[in-house]
């Protein structure tokens, strides 16, 4: 929601600013007067890399700054680590089930 459309949006990886794999979308209209805008980084993050998307506005008095740090996934390891152990839980339950039978 801003308004006028001049807006600039930048990524940057580890302070530095990221050309490749930045995509651009239309400012759209919101149909109250202001615009929206979507701006895409794709990227392979790398563990101690930090990204920060950076918007410059006349709206605004300083840039506004997020930033990101990728971290390694323990909720997909514990998925892992879960999936392997009903697997096997399985396995010991349908040979107990086909030894009783």
């Amino acid at each position: 929601g801003f308004y006028p459309v001049e807006i600039e949006v930048r990524w940057l990886k580890n302070g530095r600013p990221e050309e490749e794999g930045v995509a651009f979308g239309e400012e759209l209209q919101n149909g109250d007067w202001t615009y929206q805008l979507q701006v895409m980084l794709e990227t392979q993050p790398q563990r101690g890399d930090i990204y920060t998307c950076q918007v410059g506005h006349a709206s605004l008095e300083a840039p506004i700054t997020v930033q990101w740090e990728p971290r390694s996934s323990n909720s997909a390891r514990s998925k892992l680590w879960t999936g392997i152990v009903a697997a096997m839980i399985g396995v010991i339950f349908f040979a107990m089930g086909l030894f009783l039978y």
